[in-house]
């Protein structure tokens, strides 16, 4: 018998089929290696993979940078183009001196706030109109009474007994009182009545029809250009007119005050800034030149006075070149002036006269005429008596005058002379403007209405009645 000893299992791994190995070759990549690919247009393939990443990176961010960039300079340029370049566009120009369409903006709102602040403001025409009606309506009650009491004392002094009385003597006296208190009353009434007609009929028509973009775009051209002659002029004079028409910075706030004070009650100071998009400096340096203006006026008003310096003159007014040439060759081959005048001249003010002006004061042409080249002309101190003078071209006429005398302290009619002073600043700004050395351009269309340069509510034209206005009340 074989003795045979157990065995403990064996952990050796089950044999593997005895198949063919498959191996998969695996190449690293070397991200450095240049592949001989173009990367644009057949070029680049002297580059690596990581030169191309790298650089194609590199291009997509300069594009995304350069787009931005381009976004930022449109829209930077749009603003200074809207905020800059146009509003420093010249509307006009005098004497060489551009009056940018900025400038013409600020004027345009503050002239027409000062419209709206005479029209309704808290001192307004509309409210003058409404306060005289209710002094009409009292002084008219107060003229009835008296009527009824005038009737009263008629009745009792009827019925006294015949003769004289003391109840006679002083029922008589109370109705010469209230004879002489209806008089006053009725003569006030009457004043009221004729205040309350000239403005419902002339000056608040008048104010409404004024209120428009064209009228108030014109005003405001008007005023920049006058303002620019004024202070051209002003450079010139001594330290004392300097100082009296430039305004002090107490008067521009006095004024300021005053513009807002009579501001409508529907709106606000504030309001009006934010609405119109104008500033308190825009407003202050626009009522500065308000002031200047009125300071100007009131300077050169100070100035007429009478006695004063006066021309005799006469002149006619020829229709065509060819036409005053040929008179002006007869006239210095000694023609006789009034005779010429009575049939060449188109001025139907003189030539009947034969030309004549009589006596003019400075100004006094200007006013008459609204011109003043033939006024300048004649008060030029280097005339000689009898002089005739060249062919004057104005307001598309031609001209040819001549000085007759001169006498150097002659009265001037009360009347005139008002009227002089009235129109002061107005006939300095037509001899400033017809003076050979005052450049003054054209005032350009296109941005006196443009839109940009319209505060919004300035109606567009002049209304049909006074319901086509805000705020208007019959």
């Amino acid at each position: 018998m074989n003795s045979q000893t157990a065995r403990p299992p064996s952990n050796q791994r089950p044999t593997r089929p005895n198949k063919a190995k498959r191996y998969v070759k695996q190449t690293a990549r070397f991200e450095g290696r240049r592949d001989g690919k173009p990367l644009v247009f057949r070029w680049g393939g002297h580059l690596s993979h990581n030169q191309k990443v790298q650089l194609q990176r590199r291009i997509t961010w300069a594009v995304a940078i350069a787009f931005v960039a381009l976004i930022l300079a449109v829209f930077v340029g749009s603003w200074v183009n809207f905020n800059v370049i146009i509003p420093g566009l010249p509307i006009t120009s005098v004497n060489g001196h551009p009056i940018p369409q900025s400038l013409y903006r600020k004027m345009v709102a503050f002239q027409a706030e000062l419209a709206q602040n005479q029209l309704y403001g808290p001192n307004g025409l509309t409210v003058q109109r409404d306060n005289l009606r209710k002094q009409i309506a009292t002084q008219q009650k107060s003229v009835s009474d008296t009527q009824n009491q005038i009737g009263t004392l008629n009745t009792q002094i009827k019925a006294l007994p015949a003769g004289p009385g003391t109840q006679r003597t002083n029922l008589t006296n109370q109705l010469n009182t209230a004879q002489k208190q209806l008089a006053t009353e009725q003569a006030t009434l009457t004043n009221s009545n004729q205040q309350y007609a000239l403005l419902t009929q002339n000056t608040i028509p008048q104010a409404q029809q004024n209120y428009n973009q064209s009228q108030v775009g014109n005003d405001s051209v008007n005023w920049l250009q006058q303002d620019e002659l004024i202070r051209e002029w002003l450079s010139g004079q001594s330290k004392a007119v300097q100082t009296r028409i430039n305004p002090s910075a107490s008067a521009i706030n006095h004024g300021m005050n005053d513009f807002k004070a009579n501001l409508p009650k529907s709106t606000s100071y504030n309001a009006f800034l934010s609405k119109d998009g104008v500033s308190d400096d825009d407003m202050q340096a626009m009522m500065t030149i308000n002031l200047r203006r009125e300071n100007m006026q009131a300077y050169l008003a100070s100035l007429e006075v009478s006695p004063t310096y006066q021309v005799l003159a006469r002149t006619m007014t020829i229709d065509t070149l060819g036409h005053a040439q040929n008179v002006l060759k007869q006239l210095k081959n000694g023609a006789n002036f009034g005779k010429l005048a009575k049939t060449n001249s188109v001025d139907a003010n003189t030539n009947s006269k034969g030309g004549s002006l009589g006596w003019l004061a400075r100004g006094q042409y200007a006013q008459n005429y609204t011109a003043a080249v033939v006024e300048n002309w004649l008060f030029d101190p280097a005339r000689k008596l009898d002089e005739l003078s060249p062919i004057l071209n104005e307001n598309g006429t031609y001209h040819i005058v001549q000085i007759l005398g001169v006498d150097p302290s002659r009265p001037v009619d009360t009347t005139v002379l008002q009227t002089l002073k009235t129109n002061a600043l107005s006939n300095w700004v037509l001899e400033q403007q017809a003076l050979s050395s005052t450049k003054i351009t054209p005032t350009d269309q296109n941005k006196l209405l443009d839109p940009m340069n319209i505060p919004p509510g300035l109606p567009a034209s002049a209304p049909a009645n006074n319901s086509a206005i805000p705020g208007a009340t019959p």
